[in-house]
């Protein structure tokens, strides 16, 4: 069995009352995740000759669970020639230097997610 088979296997058998507490707290961190993003973005982003295209690319996307969830950014909307403009702005490029948003905002937010995170399953646990 792999690992994540075992997770699979580990969070489906959450009773309901644990689980939608805790999916709810996830789907929380998450928005605010990818609003903290959106944010940073807006203050990087330098008109006229940004379109705010990449702002409006950070995105929570569901994953196979509700307590599995993912913030993106980039994409279809920011991908130009085979190169997203996403990677760019983290990253830098020979003419630009990199404009941290997507890992610094995490980093700096990682730590109250995660409290807000177990304090959500720790209500839940003693809601049982």
């Amino acid at each position: 069995m792999t690992d994540d088979q075992e997770l699979q296997n580990y969070l489906s058998g959450l009773s309901d009352k644990i689980r939608a507490p805790l999916a709810d707290a996830i789907r929380e961190q998450a928005e605010l995740l990818s609003q903290a993003q959106q944010d940073a973005l807006k203050q990087l982003e330098q008109p006229p000759e940004e379109t705010g295209d990449l702002v409006r690319s950070c995105v929570v996307v569901s994953g196979p669970s509700d307590l599995e969830l993912s913030v993106q950014v980039g994409g279809d909307a920011t991908t130009n020639n085979g190169y997203d403009r996403a990677l760019s702005f983290e990253y830098g490029t020979s003419h630009q230097p990199a404009r941290s948003f997507f890992y610094s905002t995490y980093q700096a937010r990682r730590d109250d997610m995660q409290d807000a995170i177990n304090e959500a399953l720790k209500e839940a646990l003693n809601n049982v």
